[in-house]
C-alpha cells in the first residue's frame, strides 16, 4: 500500500459498521422485505434472511435477522430449515433469579414460514423485548446484544472465513457469550445454548420442475446417537446417527467459576421440559429419545458476575460433515479430513481446534476490516466522510457470504491441487458462469489457486467439441415442446434451429458454465446451460481474454499464460468468425440473445458487446507484450484497430425531449440497415471498469468517457438504483430483463464515477445500493438484479420492491472499488497509465495479511 493507503483512521468496532435497534429489525427484515418478482414463466425462491453464515465453504448454516437457524448449505443444496421447532430449538436463554428469557425477540407463536404447525408460547420461555435487542452485521462476523434490567449479554459469532490458513475450510464456528454486570451487586446467571440435529435432515426437492438446487428439510426422527464427551479441558455433546457418518457437536472449555452440564438429548416440541433447570442450573431431566420424535442437545452454564464484572463464555459449534454428495451418486471428501487424522477423534478435536483459535480468527477478522476501512478513507474521495466510509465497507463485507452460501465442492487431489466449484445462484444453479464470475474479484483475492484453476477449466473449453445435438432453449425446458418437435417437424423446416435444436459444443466456443447441479456432480467440467444456444455468445470469449491478463497481473503466473496463450488465439480467431457483417466487430446471429443479459435481443453491433470485444483485444495484444510474441501483437493490433474503427459508429450526440445534450454509445446499430437503438445502455462502460482495476491504458478517451457517465447518471436513474437501459428520454425499455436495476451494474458504474471525479454522483448509487440490501432486507443475500420502481403484483395489497433473483456472486464487483482505489494512487506516483504486475501482486495479500493497523 502507498503511504496514504497505510495512513488510519480512528479504530472501527465491528459495532460501527452497520447497527440497528430490536424494532428496526421487524421494521427491515419483515414490513420492508423485498418480495420476488414473477417473470411470467417463473418465480424464484422468497430467500431466507439472513444476517450471519456460521461454518465454511460448502457446510454452513445461515442464521436470521432474529438470531435462529433457518437454512442450511451442504455441498450446493440450499436446505430450507421452516420447522418452528428448528429454528426455535438453536435460540438460546438465560436465566437471572428464577425468570428465563429467550435471546431472540422472535415471539415464539409466531413461525417464520407457514408449513409447520403453530406452537403455544408456553413451549417456550418469554422472548426478549425487541427494544432491548441489538443487531450488527459485520461479515463474516455478527453480534447481538441484549439488555435484561442491569445485564448485558452480547452474543457474538467468530468465523474462520478470513483465518488466512485452511482452517478457513473447516466447517466450524465459535459463538462467544460476554455477559456484563452493570450493577452493583453480584448476579448468578445461567445461560442454555441449545441446538436441534441438522444430522439426517429428511430432505425433499422443493421444485422438481425447475432448475434450481432448493430442498425442505424435516428433522431426522429416527437413528439418532448423541454422546456426551470431556477431552483435554473441553466438554460437549456429539450430534450423530446410526444412518450417516454426518456428527454435529457443542463443545466448551473448562473455565474457572463455570459449572457446565450437558443435554445429549432434546425433544424440539418440548423445549422447556427438557430443558426445564435445577437451582444449581444443570438440567432437570435426561431422558433417552424416543421414536418418531426430532432431538438436539444443549449445554448449560452457571456462573456468577460479579459487580461491574463481565464473564465471557466461548461456545464451539462444529459441522462434522466429511462427505459432499451430488445427484448422479458421486462422492468426494472434505478437504478438512485431511487434516485430522483420527476419524473417530475428528469432530473432539475440531471443537478443539474451533475453542483455540476462535480469538486469533476475530482478532483477524477486525484488523482486515479496519484495513478496508482505512483504504477507503485513505482516498480523496472519503477521507472527510466517515459516514460514507462506513456505508462503502459495510457493502464490501456483505459480499463475503458468497463463498460461504454459494460453495458447492472443494477437495484437494493427490498431486495438491485445490478444486472448487460455486453456483451462480441456488435458482440458476450453473457452476460458475464464465460471464458472471467475471465481474468479481473475491475468489482471486481469497482462493487464487481455486481462481486459478476455474479460468484454466474456461481456456480448455475453447478446445472441447460435441457435435452432438440437443435442445434449447423452451424445448430445453419443457418437455412439451420436446414432444412438439419430434412429432411436427414440418412445422420446423427451414426455421434456423440455432436456438432450437444444435450442436451441443462448437470448437472454438467459451463455455458458459462447468456444470449444472440438477445434472451430475460439480467437477465435469461440461457446460449444462441450454435457455439460449451460448456456442454463439460474443461476450465469452473477450471476458475470458480479459480475466486470464488480470490473474496473471495479480499472481505473475506467466508460466499459466504461457501454456495456455496458443489456445486463447485460437479462441479470438474463432470469435471472429461470428463477425458476419465484415466491420470488424463480432455480432453474432441476428434477433439472437448473444450475451450475458440473456433476455435482451439485440441486433447489430451493440455497446456492450463492441466494447467487451475491444477489451478481449486489448487485453491479448498485452499478453502477447507480456510473452514477446511479435506476430501475434501485430495480428491483434489490426483486428483491434478495425474493431475500434467500427465503434465510432455507436456514438451519438442527441438531445432528450427535456432539450438535454446526451452524448454516448447507443444500445446497438446495424451498418447494413442503418437500424438503431437509441437507448441508453448503463453497461456500456464495463470492460473498461475491468481493465482500469488491472493497471491497464483506458480503452476509451476521458472526456467520452466522463459524457457517457454524465449522460447515463441523467437518464437512468430510478427509483431502486440506475436502471440497465432507458430510452434516451428516460422512459423504461421494452425488456423486461433492461427495465431492471442491477447491483453489479450499480457497483460499476460508482466505481467509474468515482474515479473519473464524479464523486457526489457516485456516493448516490452507493447510497441506492446500501437501500437496497439493507433497507430492504437483503443482507447476505443480494439480489443480482431488482424491479426499478416500486410495484403491485398479484396478491399483494401495496406496491412494494421485488427482485428477480438473490443470492449472487456478480455483486462482488463492490471489492473493486478497493482496487481501483490502490492503481489510481500508483498511477499518480509512476506517472504511467499502466501499472505493472509487481505493483498489483501485493495488494490482496497486503489487504488480508498486512501488519496490523493499530497496537
Amino acid at each position: 500500500m502507498s503511504e496514504s493507503e497505510k495512513q488510519t483512521s480512528p479504530a472501527l468496532a465491528p459495532r460501527d459498521i452497520y447497527t440497528i435497534a430490536g424494532p428496526r429489525i421487524a421494521e427491515i427484515y419483515e414490513r420492508n422485505r423485498m418480495a420476488v418478482h414473477f417473470q411470467g414463466m417463473s418465480k424464484t425462491l422468497q430467500f431466507p434472511q439472513t444476517v450471519a453464515l456460521q461454518g465454511a465453504p460448502t457446510c454452513s448454516i445461515g442464521l436470521s435477522p432474529y438470531g435462529l437457524y433457518n437454512r442450511f448449505n451442504d455441498a450446493g443444496r440450499l436446505i430450507l430449515l421452516n420447522q418452528h421447532a428448528v429454528q426455535f430449538g438453536s435460540a438460546p436463554f438465560v436465566r437471572v433469579d428464577d425468570a428465563c428469557t429467550l435471546l431472540t425477540s422472535k415471539p415464539p407463536g409466531a413461525p417464520e414460514l407457514p408449513d409447520d404447525i403453530p406452537a403455544v408460547k408456553n413451549y417456550y420461555p418469554p422472548a426478549i423485548a425487541a427494544k432491548n435487542v441489538a443487531l450488527t452485521i459485520a461479515t463474516p462476523s455478527l453480534e447481538i446484544a441484549y439488555k435484561l434490567g442491569q445485564l448485558r449479554i452480547v452474543r457474538r459469532l467468530i468465523s474462520p472465513l478470513l483465518a488466512g490458513n485452511d482452517q478457513a475450510l473447516t466447517p466450524l464456528g465459535v459463538e462467544e457469550f460476554e455477559v456484563r454486570n452493570t450493577g452493583g451487586e453480584a448476579r448468578e446467571i445461567t445461560l442454555v445454548v441449545p441446538r436441534p440435529s441438522l444430522v439426517n435432515l429428511q430432505e425433499k426437492e422443493l421444485k422438481p420442475t425447475d432448475q434450481d438446487s432448493v430442498y425442505v428439510a424435516t428433522a431426522a426422527v429416527h437413528g439418532q446417537r448423541h454422546e456426551t464427551f470431556q477431552d483435554a479441558g473441553v466438554r460437549g455433546v456429539i450430534m450423530g446417527s446410526t444412518e450417516t457418518p454426518n456428527r454435529m457437536a457443542l463443545a466448551v472449555p473448562d473455565l474457572p467459576g463455570v459449572a457446565v452440564d450437558l443435554q445429549p438429548y432434546f425433544c424440539l416440541n418440548r423445549y422447556t421440559g427438557d430443558l426445564l433447570l435445577n437451582a444449581d442450573g444443570s438440567f432437570y431431566e435426561k431422558r433417552p429419545p424416543g421414536r418418531r420424535s426430532d432431538y438436539g442437545a444443549a449445554i448449560s452454564l452457571t456462573f456468577t458476575v460479579g459487580p461491574r464484572a463481565t464473564v465471557t463464555v466461548p461456545v464451539a459449534v462444529v459441522l462434522d460433515f466429511p462427505e459432499q454428495a451430488y445427484i448422479d451418486g458421486q462422492t468426494f471428501e472434505r478437504k478438512y479430513v485431511r487434516q485430522f487424522a483420527d476419524p473417530a477423534g475428528r469432530t473432539v478435536a475440531m471443537a478443539r481446534l474451533a475453542l483455540a483459535s476462535h480469538r486469533q480468527w476475530w482478532d483477524r477478522t477486525v484488523a482486515i476490516q479496519q484495513r478496508i476501512y482505512d483504504s477507503i478513507r485513505s482516498s480523496p474521495s472519503y477521507r472527510g466522510d466517515k459516514a460514507g466510509a462506513l456505508r462503502l465497507t459495510r457493502l464490501i463485507l456483505n459480499e463475503l457470504h458468497f463463498p460461504l452460501s454459494n460453495a458447492i465442492v472443494w477437495v484437494e487431489d493427490e498431486q495438491g491441487r485445490e478444486r472448487a466449484r460455486f453456483l451462480e445462484c441456488f435458482d440458476y444453479a450453473y457452476i460458475d458462469p464464465s460471464d458472471v464470475d467475471w465481474y468479481s474479484m473475491v475468489l482471486l483475492m481469497l482462493f487464487p489457486r481455486v481462481e486459478k484453476d476455474l479460468c484454466q477449466g474456461f481456456i480448455d473449453s475453447i478446445l472441447a467439441e460435441d457435435p452432438t445435438p440437443r435442445f434449447y432453449h423452451y424445448h430445453a425446458s419443457f418437455v412439451e415442446a420436446r414432444k412438439h418437435f419430434q412429432e411436427h417437424p414440418e412445422e420446423y423446416a427451414g426455421k434456423p434451429l440455432t436456438q432450437i435444436r444444435d450442436a451441443f459444443k462448437t470448437k472454438g466456443s467459451v463455455a458458459h458454465d462447468l456444470g449444472a447441479m440438477p445434472k451430475g456432480h460439480p467437477l465435469r467440467n461440461v457446460s449444462d446451460y441450454a435457455w439460449y444456444n451460448n456456442n454463439y455468445w460474443v461476450d465469452l470469449f473477450p471476458k475470458l481474454a480479459m480475466r486470464v491478463l488480470r490473474n496473471v497481473k495479480f499472481t505473475g503466473d506467466m508460466e499459466f499464460l504461457k501454456r495456455n496463450w496458443d489456445t486463447l488465439k485460437f479462441g479470438l480467431e474463432a470469435l471472429l468468425r461470428l463477425d458476419f457483417d465484415g466491420d470488424g466487430i463480432p455480432e453474432g446471429y441476428p434477433e439472437d440473445v448473444k450475451n450475458t443479459f440473456d433476455n435482451l435481443v439485440l441486433f447489430g453491433a451493440d455497446a456492450y458487446d463492441a466494447t467487451q470485444f475491444l477489451g478481449g483485444c486489448q487485453a491479448m495484444i498485452r499478453m502477447a507484450q507480456m510473452l514477446k510474441d511479435k506476430a501475434g501483437e501485430a495480428r491483434l493490433k489490426q483486428v483491434f484497430a478495425k474493431g475500434w474503427n467500427s465503434l465510432d459508429q455507436l456514438w451519438r450526440e442527441a438531445k432528450n425531449q427535456k432539450g438535454e445534450t446526451l452524448q454516448y454509445y447507443v444500445t446497438c446499430f446495424d451498418p447494413k440497415t442503418g437500424n438503431t437503438n437509441t437507448d441508453v445502455w448503463t453497461n456500456q462502460l464495463d470492460a473498461l471498469w475491468y481493465l482500469l482495476a488491472i493497471g491497464e491504458e483506458p480503452l476509451i478517451p476521458e472526456d467520452r468517457v466522463k459524457a457517457i457517465l454524465r449522460t447515463i447518471y441523467r437518464t437512468n436513474r430510478s427509483f431502486m438504483g440506475w436502471a440497465m437501459c432507458k430510452t434516451k428520454d428516460g422512459k423504461p425499455v421494452k425488456s423486461d430483463q433492461g427495465k431492471d436495476v442491477y447491483t453489479t451494474s450499480n457497483y460499476v458504474f460508482a466505481q467509474l464515477l468515482d474515479h473519473y471525479g464524479m464523486v457526489k454522483e457516485s456516493k448516490e448509487v452507493y447510497r441506492h445500493m446500501d437501500r437496497v440490501v439493507f433497507d430492504y432486507a437483503n443482507s447476505l443475500i443480494t439480489p443480482d438484479n431488482l424491479r426499478a420502481e416500486l410495484e403491485q403484483e398479484a396478491g399483494e395489497s401495496a406496491p412494494g420492491a421485488h427482485y428477480i433473483v438473490a443470492a449472487y456472486p456478480r455483486p462482488g464487483a463492490v471489492w473493486t472499488h478497493l482496487v481501483l482505489n490502490h492503481v489510481k494512487a500508483r498511477q499518480a506516483q509512476t506517472g504511467s497509465q499502466t501499472v505493472a504486475p509487481k505493483d498489483l501482486i501485493p495488494f490482496f495479500s497486503g489487504l488480508l495479511n498486512g501488519p496490523p493497523t493499530r497496537p
